[in-house]
């Protein structure tokens, strides 16, 4: 590949040793093996970015997170997540991105027992620790103690592609059989090229994909005249607003078709469509399979993994 990948690894005050050198043994073992230049930073200073990472991780701790031991910390991850960082967390590490505001009313995951404790501190916190891992563009979320692993290779896989996050697993013997090789492509849009002003509107995209957002929508939250934005729009991510949007909200339908039993109709109407006809010949077109049947191979992939 070639290409450079910088991550941090945030290693606040209470934080897990084991997961931090552990994410650097599993993901320096990944870049040896892979063509990319791959930089690990483990942080401990908070007040000032002195690089851009392509990711930034928060392990978990080893006991309970308490914000005024880095009261700068939710401030410090704004700022990277601004300049087009993927945000990741593993278990307690979601009190920061909670702190930070960037679950923003997403489903979010962190470790079963620190539910009720989350939610009380922030109510708008949507927590399903029922999940292990969940992934958007600009932000993914880990479930238990160990979770950083599965966390890691998440990474390996978007970063690096699915030959090496396969390969670092069996390196170090941990199970991968829950990775997207079953989902054929994926919609993971680049949030490194630069644009400040387009990513906003890429962030605005992850919490409002599924509501009527309209091109002048999009606009107005870029603060650029409406042809500016389209034109700059499509330089950064490589599509025009209105593909961008039918990608980002066919991969939560996607999401929605694995994780969930809910009707295909009702899969249409939570991404933001009123027709299920015609959100089941987008759907083909822009994967392959009907919705039905990308729900039933990725099933019976299941049943195959489990004999």
């Amino acid at each position: 590949m070639g290409q450079s990948l910088a991550i941090a690894i945030l290693a606040y005050p209470g934080s897990l040793k084991s997961a931090v050198y552990g994410l650097q043994d599993v993901l320096g073992h990944a870049g040896h093996i892979s063509e990319a230049e791959v930089s690990l930073d483990v942080l401990e200073d908070f007040s000032a970015v002195s690089k851009r990472y392509d990711a930034v991780i928060l392990p978990p701790s080893a006991g309970r997170v308490r914000l005024e031991d880095v009261p700068v910390l939710p401030g410090f991850l704004q700022h990277l997540h601004g300049n087009g960082s993927v945000v990741c967390s593993a278990c307690t590490g979601l009190t920061f991105v909670a702190a930070a505001g960037l679950g923003a009313g997403r489903k979010v995951t962190t470790h079963w027992g620190l539910e009720q404790r989350l939610s009380a501190a922030y109510p708008d916190l949507r927590l399903d620790t029922d999940r292990l891992l969940i992934e958007y563009s600009d932000l993914i979320t880990a479930g238990g103690l160990m979770a950083w692993v599965d966390l890691a290779l998440a990474l390996i896989e978007r970063f690096l592609g699915y030959p090496v996050a396969v390969a670092t697993a069996r390196h170090f013997i941990v199970d991968f059989r829950r990775r997207d090789q079953r989902r054929f492509r994926r919609f993971l849009p680049d949030l490194r090229h630069g644009d400040a002003s387009i990513l906003k509107v890429q962030h605005f995209l992850e919490i409002r994909s599924g509501d009527d957002v309209s091109v002048a929508d999009m606009a107005r939250e870029s603060g650029l005249p409406s042809r500016t934005f389209q034109r700059r729009f499509k330089a950064a991510t490589g599509l025009a607003p209105k593909q961008y949007l039918q990608e980002l909200r066919i991969e939560r339908a996607r999401d929605l078709l694995i994780e969930t039993d809910r009707p295909v109709s009702d899969v249409c109407f939570a991404v933001g469509y009123n027709d299920p006809p015609s959100f089941v010949r987008l759907f083909s077109r822009l994967s392959g399979l009907t919705p039905g049947a990308f729900r039933g191979q990725y099933r019976r992939e299941d049943l195959k993994l489990a004999d």
